[in-house]
């Protein structure tokens, strides 16, 4: 699972899991990041933020891009 963060009201990846504030997690899974870019639900009721569809985008991109750069690791 990837851990996602809202430090501030910014939303963001935390693959270490080290960002203060509140944290969700998502599966590292293709299918669960297309569900979390297409979700019409505004409120991530984990983090208590507002999370628009610019800022889910650019979260899964984020998340894919680690997911990638682990996938070379190994």
């Amino acid at each position: 699972m990837i851990r996602i963060a809202a430090p501030r009201a910014d939303v963001v990846a935390d693959p270490e899991g080290k960002t203060p504030g509140r944290g969700g997690y998502l599966h590292r899974d293709v299918g669960c990041l297309e569900k979390f870019e297409a979700s019409r639900v505004k409120q991530f009721r984990s983090l208590k933020v507002r999370i628009d569809r610019p800022q889910r985008l650019k979260i899964s991109e984020e998340i894919r891009r680690l997911l990638d750069r682990a996938a070379k690791v190994e």
